[in-house]
């Protein structure tokens, strides 16, 4: 089979900041129609290549050519008029305005003949979008009313606009569910199929070995190895990048202990109104998984009080209580490490002192009564606590939403810590982070666990749910379908009887059987 042709092609890239060499002699190339996916840790240098490919940063020595033709992109339009497009996680969206109007947003907007822009020629030059992504919505209903994944369309069509050679994706997925991706991956292959090459970068693995054609590992600032995805495996590529195999990423764990710290009896969640009976062990580490919908989330947030039940007992160390609010469950000990840290876990404009220090005010108060605080007594806990669950930041004062999304995580984790919970509840709490924070979040997890710590990790990772739990529930709809020793799972049982629950589509068979590779 004939390789396409080469494109787009940049050659021993290097970008310096003040004391750091942040890419040192990088290539990166993209051929006609490819999906190549770019994977690294956070620092690794991915996102500062891609902003020199936008024309946000200039290199500091290097070249980079379109179709043979050395270019050099300045700015951002220039970078745009050389047809590529660029789609950040964030999306850059305005929720209030329309659907058209989002499309169009910081395009060359469409006019009528008095020169006017206007909706109604927006609404026609959205028909008029070469290869444009099926929208079944109203382009005159404001964006805010549309899932993530129609945002997700609406953005790919603006990139569209220009009609674009190649389309930057910067962790496309990372607040999508298994359904939502699929369907972003049936848009990606419609790009593909109408001549567009896709530069991908996200940290989800499987992904990778889904949709890409090749993978270029960054490490460093240091292009490390680029490689067909057929002639490679996902264990090679976190060895690449973490130094050591997949196995070591998931610490050795103890047996977990005999003294139930949670039972559950007939506890009946609103939405699926069945009963889950359930226990909990001291240092255990319980792994809840599932296909989307399988009601993993929701029986997370009733424990924790955020959700109401229709019946059931819940008992905390063999004592029956009531949990009407996540406040009860606090003071219960329980701690809830949501699936949404920027939206439930964290409040992104305090400090990271602050955010760590969230849930225990009353520990660092002058007065009971008065909200002064004992200001040196929380910066000097959160540098202790910060060493210990290494939230790297030279300035603990600075807003939390400046630290990188596994930073934030350990946020979230040390805000329990500081509380004194005994038992926690988490929800996919390596979702969107690098590979070499989820290695330090799983030891920290392990090591919760040791020190006698009940934990319910609630995951679709599965081999997260396989590398630290002690036992394995698999739900579906609302009920426990099985319950499985960790000891006893292995790969092939856990799809299999995933794929026996009614939704198949969650868990077909090369996701899995790439994710054991």
């Amino acid at each position: 089979m004939k390789t396409p042709k080469t494109i787009f092609e940049a050659r021993s890239i290097v970008k310096d900041f003040p004391g750091q060499r942040v890419l040192n002699e990088v290539d990166f190339d993209i051929r006609e129609g490819e999906i190549h996916a770019l994977v690294g840790e956070n620092g690794a240098g991915k996102s500062t290549l891609i902003k020199i490919f936008a024309g946000v940063y200039r290199p500091d020595k290097g070249e980079i050519f379109l179709d043979g033709k050395k270019v050099e992109f300045s700015n951002a339009r220039k970078s745009s008029q050389a047809g590529l497009s660029f789609i950040h996680q964030d999306l850059n969206i305005i929720p209030h305005l329309s659907v058209a109007e989002n499309i169009f947003l910081g395009r060359k907007k469409p006019r009528n003949h008095f020169g006017l822009v206007t909706l109604k020629t927006m609404l026609s030059a959205v028909h008029r979008i070469p290869d444009a992504i099926a929208l079944d919505v109203d382009l005159r209903s404001p964006l805010s009313r549309l899932s993530i994944i129609q945002q997700w369309k609406v953005v790919i069509n603006r990139a569209l606009v220009s009609n674009p050679r190649i389309i930057f994706m910067d962790e496309p997925t990372a607040s999508l569910t298994y359904e939502e991706v699929k369907e972003l991956f049936q848009s990606i292959q419609h790009l593909r199929e109408r001549g567009t090459a896709i530069a991908y970068v996200s940290h989800r693995m499987n992904e990778i070995f889904e949709i890409a054609d090749r993978v270029t590992v960054l490490k460093d600032g240091v292009k490390v190895e680029t490689a067909s995805v057929k002639e490679t495996h996902m264990k090679r590529l976190f060895q690449i990048m973490l130094g050591r195999n997949l196995e070591e990423i998931f610490p050795p764990k103890d047996p977990s202990k005999e003294e139930i710290v949670i039972e559950l009896k007939k506890w009946t969640t609103k939405k699926y109104g069945k009963e889950i009976n359930l226990t909990l062990h001291k240092g255990e580490i319980l792994g809840l998984t599932g296909v989307v919908g399988a009601g993993r989330t929701e029986l997370g947030r009733t424990i924790f009080g955020a959700d109401q039940i229709l019946k059931g007992e819940i008992y905390i160390f063999g004592n029956r209580v009531n949990l009407r609010s996540p406040k009860d469950a606090i003071n219960q000990s329980i701690a809830f490490v949501p699936e949404e840290r920027h939206s439930e876990g964290l409040v992104l404009p305090m400090s990271i002192i602050h955010n760590v220090t969230l849930a225990s005010f009353e520990k660092f108060r002058r007065w009971a009564n008065l909200p002064v605080f004992h200001q040196n007594k929380e910066l000097m806990h959160v540098k202790k606590l910060s060493a210990v669950i290494d939230i790297r930041s030279n300035d603990l004062s600075k807003p939390v939403k400046f630290l990188s999304g596994g930073n934030q995580q350990k946020c979230v984790l040390g805000k329990w810590l500081t509380r004194g919970a005994k038992i926690f509840i988490l929800d996919e709490p390596t979702r969107g982070i690098d590979i070499g924070s989820r290695a330090a979040i799983y030891k920290l997890i392990v090591e919760l666990a040791k020190q006698g710590a009940g934990i319910i990790l609630i995951s679709s990772d599965m081999h997260e749910i396989m590398g630290l739990s002690h036992r394995i529930l698999i739900m579906d709809r609302g009920e426990i379908k099985h319950d499985i020793p960790g000891d006893q799972a292995d790969l092939a049982r856990i799809m299999q009887l995933c794929l026996d629950s009614s939704r198949t589509e969650e868990c077909n068979e090369k996701s899995f059987a790439q994710r054991e590779d």
